[in-house]
């Protein structure tokens, strides 16, 4: 899945405009919001983690930052306070903190660690403009394109298992790529359920906020929300060590996955019969 994910990745060398730093571990993520930001007069580049945002600082002078928050090799609270450091020109550029913990208390507590701003994961074409145009300025410049006759179809008896309208904008905006995408997330979907039922098992924290992270990030993709609200709960206690109600939560977890999974291999093999 990554290695196509970062093969979707547009190249942005020969655009103009601002130049903007995305960093976001996710690669499907990744590969959506360069897909966003390839709508927009502007050059971007996308990096892993906050290691990399930092070195790619140093050697670039970026005029917006895109800040994955929870983040496995490097948070990005912690990138952000070592960017500002680096140069005076960093000091006060735009660093947008992307999370799926929205709240005012949240945004407060990122613009006091030295944040611009936040926007909200996943990130689609209303909020990334808003924010490109609040702090650079930046007017969309190529139409959204017409969603085609199979983003509707659905199953009725799945309606709530899925935030159909963020299914459907993302297949839109990743086009041919989506379909790729989708299969990949339903063939590694139940090793990655194992692997996080294998680390609550053995209480290994890291691990638990590393794999329930990635399955958050893929899961809000494909608009099962109710899979990466329990997954980023499971991320916080690892990312916390305080993994006690971890077993319940999965248990959760794993009843949330088996019902969108359903509905995603539906959809699946619906698009794949309307060629």
């Amino acid at each position: 899945m990554a290695q196509t994910a970062q093969q979707d990745i547009p190249e942005s060398a020969e655009a103009t405009g601002p130049h903007i730093l995305v960093v976001e571990d996710n690669p499907v993520m990744a590969s959506i919001l360069s897909k966003l930001l390839g709508r927009f007069e502007a050059r971007f580049d996308v990096v892993a983690n906050g290691l990399e945002a930092i070195d790619a600082a140093k050697e670039a002078e970026y005029d917006l930052i895109f800040m994955d928050i929870l983040m496995p090799t490097l948070g990005g609270v912690r990138s952000t306070k070592a960017i500002r450091k680096l140069s005076a020109h960093y000091e006060n550029i735009p660093i947008i903190a992307v999370t799926a913990r929205v709240s005012e208390r949240a945004e407060e507590e990122y613009l006091s660690e030295g944040m611009s701003g936040m926007i909200k994961k996943p990130i689609n074409r209303v909020n990334l403009s808003e924010a490109l145009r609040d702090h650079l300025g930046l007017e969309e410049h190529i139409p959204t394109p017409a969603t085609d006759d199979t983003s509707a179809v659905h199953d009725t008896d799945d309606l709530d298992a899925l935030n159909w309208e963020v299914f459907n904008e993302y297949r839109t905006l990743l086009s041919g790529s989506f379909m790729g995408f989708l299969k990949d997330y339903l063939t590694a979907g139940p090793n990655m359920l194992s692997d996080i039922g294998d680390a609550i098992t053995a209480d290994d924290a890291p691990r638990i906020q590393f794999l329930a992270h990635k399955l958050k990030s893929t899961a809000q993709v494909f608009g099962a929300e109710s899979v990466a609200d329990l997954a980023a709960q499971l991320e916080i206690m690892g990312k916390n060590n305080a993994t006690a109600p971890a077993p319940q939560i999965f248990h959760e977890l794993h009843i949330a996955y088996e019902r969108t999974q359903r509905a995603l291999r539906k959809k699946y093999i619906l698009m794949q019969n309307m060629g």
